[in-house]
């Protein structure tokens, strides 16, 4: 069946041009040397051509069913944890059982397309496992079970892991909303080995200079009944505490409490290290860094609201999570305090429609306090857009549109993690006013509205940072849903916090008026890659980039150089992970012949999590295995995976049949044929003396 992009009663007229063409070369003409045969077949071969060639401008196209056979997927994921190159097995993962998994993998990918997985400090693609992954996150690989393949025919799910997982979720709940097989390979050695270990570290992450702060170490000891060992704590590298600590049974556990005092600015990095005992399996789990900011003094924030709503609770409770924050929540008809006790301030849904609230907001613009703009359905939009908070709203109805939110990559103001970054597009959406939206210049967009499956350029989260102060806004009605949703798919609430913390980090920073910014974190996990963010400004305080940044991170002597890339009209640069340590950084830049400079430390903390929990749980293992009607195999026997597989006869190729349209210009036979008609007509011609 075929159509054509024009009506078919142009076929007719194709036709005719056809025949009229060839009725004009060889009917009624004076060409005696032709036979009526050959003229006739020439003619008629004339016609076709000509009549496909306007057949062809036409553009017709064939509609035809096509049936595709897609074969089962089969998921492999193979946990790459560092806890499996510990124990008494990991001469076996690292020898034998890779050459097992290879050949599993090739027998799987003759009948089965194969996806594989590892699973470790991220999910990422990968077939070959060399277990030096710092963290486990066993639930993220069902989570991408069910976003990606959820209309894909998967045959079956085959986890390889020890069943220890240290961050995520429970994947035993993730799993149960799957409805493929899981075949799980028991991992790992369920023995408990002689080991002394610091189990868990509790501390304040922020303190306050001037005052004492607890640091809580959990020692644990399994088999060493009668032993006894040392606990030091050094700060930087000088020793401030010692204690010793008998282990009076096989299982022993301490707490040990102790109290420093917060007597500098600036970050404090202690080092906890219990002395090794002869026979431990490992000595990665004798030691511990922990960071504690100390902070001249807490800034406080007034949250000022026009009527009760769940935000002003979901935002005062974020920041409540920070101890650098004190947080006070006034009713806007009932706010007495004075405004030049608060370093930042937050308006929900001021100013309103009832309530200008002039006295306040004139008072927060002559001391220059930074604020967090919340608007809603009940901001007079005519009175904020007199503010100049950086972004001016026209509503031409009273209507709103519900928008999700879309990361914009090209933010620069302050960084954002990949997992927020990640949890954006899933978030549910808010209430944004319909009508048109203008940015100002000082102003940076960190999140643009969605609109169903539009993305637009309408701001819905908006930094601002003018001469004279900072701003934010938030234009949507409804960011409380964003912590529910948060605390609801991921047991905690975050990276909506994170982001509310970036938030008023923003806002906090004193105007530098500094011609060159270097902005980076001053603690980097040592599975993270350090990244630094660089701005370069002119007179006019107008972003360049055309000259290079340079930097030079050092440590113990050794010089490490390092060139920043240009980001829009800012820098940035990834490092890439560092070895756990203290280091000193400089960046350079010269501009207009001028030399600028910044400089500063970071230290990269060790992450310990897979040396706390040796044990496997091969429980979790059998559990997995039994949602689905699955298998758990020890790890010696991954050939009777496949063969497992193979029995099942619910794990079947499926047809699809789908309509598709192919247009007969691609066609290369159409072609031929019209080349044919017309080498025949040639030599017909010339066999007969025709010119």
């Amino acid at each position: 069946m075929f159509s054509t992009e024009y009506s078919l009663w142009f076929l007719p007229l194709c036709l005719l041009l056809g025949a009229g063409y060839a009725a004009i070369l060889y009917v009624r003409t004076d060409k005696p040397e032709l036979p009526l045969w050959v003229k006739r077949v020439a003619f008629v071969a004339r016609m076709l051509v000509v009549f496909l060639l306007a057949f062809l401008l036409l553009n017709p196209i064939v509609k035809h069913i096509a049936k595709e056979v897609e074969k089962p997927i089969i998921l492999v994921g193979i946990d790459n944890s560092s806890s499996l190159a510990i124990g008494k097995k990991s001469g076996f993962y690292k020898g034998d059982f890779q050459n097992e998994l290879q050949n599993l993998l090739k027998n799987l990918e003759k009948d089965y397309t194969v996806e594989a997985y590892l699973l470790g400090d991220s999910l990422r693609e990968g077939k070959h496992a060399d277990f030096s992954d710092k963290q486990t996150n066993l639930s993220a690989f069902f989570e991408q079970v069910e976003a990606v393949y959820a209309n894909r025919n998967v045959g079956g799910i085959v986890l390889l892991s020890d069943g220890i997982f240290n961050t995520g979720s429970d994947p035993y709940y993730i799993a149960g909303n799957l409805k493929h097989p899981v075949y799980t390979v028991a991992m790992g050695d369920t023995a408990v080995h002689k080991d002394i270990l610091i189990a868990k570290v509790n501390h304040n992450k922020t303190v306050y200079r001037g005052n004492a702060f607890p640091l809580e170490v959990l020692v644990n000891a399994n088999k060493f009944s009668g032993k006894s060992t040392q606990l030091k704590i050094f700060r930087d590298s000088t020793l401030v505490y010692e204690k010793a600590i008998a282990f009076k049974s096989d299982n022993y556990s301490e707490w040990v409490r102790v109290n420093f005092d917060a007597d500098k600015s600036g970050l404090l990095h202690y080092r906890i290290r219990l002395e090794a005992l002869e026979g431990e399996i490992t000595q990665d789990n004798n030691s511990k860094d922990v960071f504690v900011e100390v902070i001249d003094q807490r800034k406080k924030i007034a949250i000022i609201y026009n009527s009760p709503h769940p935000d002003v609770g979901a935002i005062s409770r974020a920041l409540e999570q920070n101890n650098a924050y004190q947080v006070d929540v006034f009713a806007v008809n009932k706010f007495t305090a004075k405004l030049n006790d608060y370093e930042m301030a937050v308006l929900h849904q001021l100013p309103s429609v009832k309530n200008p609230a002039i006295p306040i907001i004139n008072e927060i613009k002559q001391l220059n306090i930074p604020v967090f703009y919340i608007l809603g359905q009940q901001t007079n939009y005519a009175a904020f857009n007199g503010l100049n908070a950086g972004v001016q709203i026209t509503v031409g109805k009273e209507m709103t549109n519900d928008a999700f939110a879309a990361y914009n990559q090209n933010f620069a103001s302050f960084s954002i993690s990949a997992t927020l970054q990640q949890l954006f597009p899933n978030l549910p959406p808010v209430k944004v006013p319909f009508g048109t939206f203008k940015v100002s210049p000082s102003a940076a967009t960190l999140l643009h509205q969605k609109i169903g499956a539009v993305s637009t350029s309408y701001p819905l989260f908006v930094c601002n940072q003018d001469a004279t102060s900072r701003s934010v806004i938030f234009l949507g009605d409804g960011l409380w849903r964003w912590r529910m949703y948060n605390y609801l798919f991921e047991n905690k609430t975050d990276d909506f916090d994170e982001l509310i913390s970036k938030t008023f980090q923003f806002l906090s920073i004193k105007a530098d008026r500094s011609l060159f910014r270097v902005n980076g974190k001053t603690v980097y996990a040592e599975n993270e890659p350090v990244r630094f963010d660089a701005e370069l400004y002119n007179q006019n305080y107008e972003l360049v980039n055309e000259p290079e940044v340079l930097m030079t991170i050092s440590k113990d002597g050794k010089n490490y150089p390092f060139t920043f890339s240009r980001s829009f009209k800012s820098y940035e640069l990834n490092i890439g992970s560092f070895a756990q340590g203290d280091y000193q950084w400089v960046a350079t830049t010269t501009y207009n012949n001028e030399k600028h400079s910044k400089s500063g430390h970071f230290s990269v903390q060790r992450i310990n999590l897979e040396a706390i929990n040796l044990v496997a749980d091969h429980q979790l293992m059998h559990n997995l295995a039994a949602l689905n009607n699955g298998k758990c195999f020890p790890d010696d026997s991954l050939n009777n995976i496949y063969k497992t597989i193979k029995e099942n006869e619910n794990i079947k190729s499926v047809a699809h049949y789908n309509k598709k349209f192919t247009s007969l210009l691609d066609n290369v036979w159409l072609m031929l044929l019209i080349f044919t008609f017309l080498a025949a007509e040639w030599v017909l011609r010339k066999w007969s003396g025709g010119y």
